[in-house]
């Protein structure tokens, strides 16, 4: 066992989760929890988590996650965060808040970025300038201008964040389930409470939860254990005695069959947008097998609309969707249905229905092969680690949360021994029993029903500046020469052509089928195609069986739609409807023959079809007007982006507002049937006669196998039609403002540019030299930024109090970053954190979509490096005279916003039309 001065080792153990080694260690003097996960990987990761658990609703953790980085002893200086994001190259960097606990990580492949990085957060935590400056907390929680009106970053953020009509009712089933415990409170505050908070309890709560003792702290990767743990010692722990006592969670008795009404405030109350919430607690947080045994007997039962126990449901007709929620991260986890799109009435009758489902399904017991699928799935996940977070990251959270509820770090890093313990209960009536238990009691109940209106405040506040000096700064020469793209194969095989990438562990396979000469109403179609897909049955299966099917052989399965633009000349659009497959290599022959099953042979005609339309279509409607509320920068950059490019444009009539026209015109006219006609003529034409590309990410002997088994399978063809450019008719700009319910803004400026590299480190500029405080600190967003994009670029806010206002900060940048000097500093910090990005690590299976995006696109190595270059060849005359030019091109942009009724009536001069959604 290795021995590590100032610490004391509690255990080693192999982890094959994590291909490597975790040991549990425990410093001397301070008594702080560490973690080490030593392995390969080069992403390496750094996370300090602290117990927070709020005693009111003031927000004051989410308060400090912003305050400690806003300036500290050793680098005192207003935004060592916002300039770390400038410079660093880091693949992930952030802090969060959590209802039971705050956590600072990071990850980056550089070491001594990583170094560097770690001091910054640990000096951010122990040694922050908030405790003696007021001015912090004035500026990221909570102050009262001179008019009286309250502003602050947090209190603006948290405004934008309770205006969804889902974050106010989960706000309300917290506290009915946990009225005495921290889970009852709003962790990120709510505005009616900041302005309670007071600069002295936040200093003392503070000083009580942010001690050595009350954290755990992870080091992750291929790095030197024994320098990290000595460089926190020495500069950090070894300073930090031991507090009398650590705060603690307390237990919350359960209260079944509480209930709740509130309403949610609306310009445009319907009957018919009720919302009910049912919820259960599922047991010890500290039973991992069971907490997981709830995961997989939820995927099994309601992940989808075919699912038994949501069938059943939906059949009740009560609503037109139903969701799911199960948080396992919590001292007392807990599962959630919610219903949407009810009324009243029906509301009150989802308790109910929820019973009587359940009950039937016990009669017959749960079908064990939609357990085995569902424990497949998870399993799958649980290797794969999908999504974008670096694994690093991911551990770093788990052991804090691992350690805050039984003091064991390594706990949720350990999952084989669980599955396999459950995979020898699939035949014992275990879920079974499971379901019995869990449903048992009472739920407690909340019914959110649309209400008349009520008006939003919203104001401004104020910021400082200064530059974040580091030990040893990252200059353009730590950058390397970025990653190579590694060689693969391309071959003509059953009319597709099969392209094959190396690599060794997951299998991911995927196949595009061309689009170029499709029309742009068919494209919608196709879009909704993907959305149907998994609620429809083939002569062979029904939807559920072909959905149990496919979560036991495949990792993940989904149909989408890809719009990539070409590197090649004339920026042509690369369209495609893709099957995205993730397997284990001895399931692929099943993958291609399950694969071939679902795309080509599901019924688009029929009545089941039809309910199946009616009921996806509804629910797509309602979710799309969430995500109005939610992410509304997204629909204003795809709305402004469609004026200009084609993959804008066909990018904006299948995801932005015109799709949802789209579904509110099928809704209209329910004419379910002759959408199934329309739907089953475009796949027939698409899927028989379009080029096919099959693109395979795995071993040489999975290539060999699937030339034996591509010329027997659905996705064989004897001739089809040459790839050739998606083409769609561009509309004149139109300057448009969306009226969403809530009382915040998203506000986008986009304009027309030709692809060129060195103009991302002029964004960068933007976002951090000017944006982060002009529109951040001084007007409140919670976010902005400018980004560049194929053909395009734009600004925009996030959750944004102000409307006008920003489009006048808009308009003032030119001048400001053309006014500004740029040292050689300056220009490394820009020029290192943008070619960064180029770097970042990606998953496999992200990797494995990259390759093929760069092979449709024609981006070869030698143009990535060549763009490497230019970017690193920016200078500050370059950049002054890219800020200079930006002045015209403002002013010729496209202004496109989503916001409330009265920041767009007050500004409604600035736009050509106005839409209420």
């Amino acid at each position: 066992m290795a021995h590590y001065p100032g610490y004391t080792v509690l255990r080693t153990e192999d982890c094959p989760e994590q291909h490597g080694t975790l040991t549990l260690l425990t410093h001397d003097v301070s008594g702080a929890a560490v973690l080490l996960v030593e392995n390969e990987d080069v992403n390496k990761a750094f996370g300090i988590g602290f117990g927070t658990f709020p005693s009111d609703d003031t927000g004051v953790f989410h308060i400090l996650e912003h305050s400690v980085l806003a300036g500290s002893e050793k680098y005192p200086v207003s935004s060592p965060f916002v300039q770390l994001l400038k410079s660093s190259m880091a693949s992930f960097l952030n802090a969060m808040t959590f209802p039971d606990k705050t956590v600072y990580p990071f990850a980056t492949p550089n070491e001594t970025d990583f170094c560097n990085l770690m001091d910054v957060y640990l000096n951010a935590v122990f040694c922050p300038l908030a405790m003696v400056d007021s001015a912090v907390f004035e500026q990221e929680g909570w102050h009262r201008d001179a008019d009286g009106t309250v502003s602050g970053v947090v209190y603006n953020e948290m405004q934008g964040a309770l205006a969804s009509p889902d974050a106010q009712l989960q706000n309300a089933l917290q506290r009915a389930m946990f009225p005495d415990t921290a889970y009852g409170f709003v962790s990120g505050g709510d505005p009616a409470s900041i302005p309670a908070l007071t600069y002295e309890k936040y200093q003392r709560v503070y000083r009580r939860h942010y001690s050595a003792d009350n954290c755990c702290i992870t080091l992750y990767g291929k790095m030197d254990m024994a320098d990290k743990l000595a460089r926190l010692d020495k500069d950090y722990l070894s300073k930090m005695p031991k507090a009398a006592a650590r705060p603690r969670l307390t237990m919350q008795d359960e209260q079944p069959g509480a209930f709740v009404e509130l309403p949610y405030y609306t310009d445009q109350p319907k009957p018919d947008e009720v919302q009910c919430a049912l919820a259960w607690y599922t047991g010890a947080f500290a039973d991992r097998e069971r907490q997981l045994g709830v995961e997989i007997l939820l995927g099994a039962l309601l992940s989808t609309n075919s699912s038994p126990l949501k069938a059943a449901l939906l059949a009740e007709q009560l609503g037109a969707d139903i969701d799911i929620g199960f948080d396992d991260s919590t001292l007392q986890p807990t599962l959630e249905l919610l219903l949407r799109g009810a009324t009243v009435d029906s509301a009150r009758k989802f308790a109910p229905a929820v019973r009587k489902a359940v009950d039937e399904l016990l009669k017959t017991g749960i079908p064990h092969d939609l357990l085995l699928a569902a424990l497949n799935e998870a399993e799958f996940a649980s290797l794969e680690r999908p999504g974008s977070l670096p694994d690093g990251v991911l551990d770093a959270i788990n052991a804090a949360t691992g350690w805050l509820h039984t003091g064991d770090a390594a706990l949720l890093l350990h999952t084989d021994k669980l599955f396999a313990a459950l995979r020898s209960k699939l035949e014992e009536g275990w879920f079974d029993t499971l379901l019995r238990e869990l449903f048992a009691p009472a739920p407690v109940q909340v019914l959110q029903i649309p209400t008349a209106p009520k008006t939003e405040e919203a104001a401004a506040p104020v910021r400082t500046d200064g530059k974040l000096v580091l030990e040893h700064p990252l200059t353009a020469a730590d950058l390397g020469a970025g990653d190579a793209t590694p060689q693969g194969s391309a071959e003509q095989l059953a009319g597709a052509t099969l392209l094959r990438h190396p690599s060794a562990g997951s299998l991911y396979l995927n196949f595009y089928y061309d689009l170029g000469t499709v029309t742009p109403e068919e494209l919608q179609y196709l879009n909704l195609l993907t959305d149907v897909l998994d609620e429809l049955d083939t002569p062979a299966h029904t939807a559920q069986q072909l959905n149990t099917l496919r979560s036991t052989w495949l990792g993940d399965s989904r149909a989408q739609l890809d719009l990539w633009t070409g590197r090649q000349e004339g920026a042509p659009c690369h369209a495609k409807l893709t099957l995205c497959l993730s397997l284990l290599e001895r399931s692929l022959e099943k993958a291609v023959e399950i694969g071939g099953e679902w795309l080509y042979d599901t019924v688009l005609t029929g009545a089941a079809a039809e309910a199946a339309y009616a009921r996806v279509v509804s629910q797509l409607k309602l979710r799309m007007e969430q995500l109005f509320i939610q992410q509304g920068n997204e629909f204003a950059s795809t709305r402004a982006r469609a004026h200009y490019y084609v993959e804008g444009a066909a990018d904006e009539a299948c995801t932005g507002v015109s799709y949802y026209h789209f579904l509110c015109n099928l809704l209209e006219k329910a004419d379910w049937a002759a959408l199934g006609a329309k739907l089953d003529a475009v796949r027939s034409r698409v899927l028989q006669t379009a080029a096919l590309t099959v693109s395979l990410h795995g071993t040489e002997a999975a290539l060999e196998k699937l030339r034996t088994l591509l010329p027997e399978s659905r996705f064989a063809a004897a001739r089809r039609t040459p790839a050739q450019p998606y083409t769609q008719p561009l509309t004149p700009p139109v300057n448009e403002a969306f009226i969403i319910d809530g009382g915040v803004n998203y506000d986008v400026l986009a304009w027309p540019m030709p692809q060129d590299s060195r103009r991302r480190v002029l964004a960068r500029v933007m976002s951090y030299e000017y944006l982060w405080h002009a529109i951040r600190e001084v007007g409140g967003a919670y976010g902005t930024g400018m980004l560049c994009a194929d053909g395009i670029e734009f600004l925009y806010t996030y959750r944004d109090p102000h409307l006008r206002e920003s489009y006048d900060t808009f308009a003032d940048a030119p001048a400001a970053l053309a006014a500004r000097d740029y040292t050689a500093r300056d220009l490394d910090e820009f020029i290192v954190g943008t070619a960064a990005k180029l770097d970042t690590p990606r998953k496999a299976r992200a990797a494995a979509r990259e390759l093929d995006h760069r092979y449709f696109c024609g981006i070869t190595d030698e143009m990535r490096a060549a763009d490497r270059k230019a970017l690193c060849s920016v200078d500050a005359a370059l950049l002054k005279e890219q800020a200079a030019a930006l002045s015209d091109v403002l002013s010729g942009g496209v202004r496109v916003a989503f916001g409330s009724k009265d920041a767009v009536e007050a500004a409604k001069d600035l736009f050509d039309r106005v839409e209420t959604l």
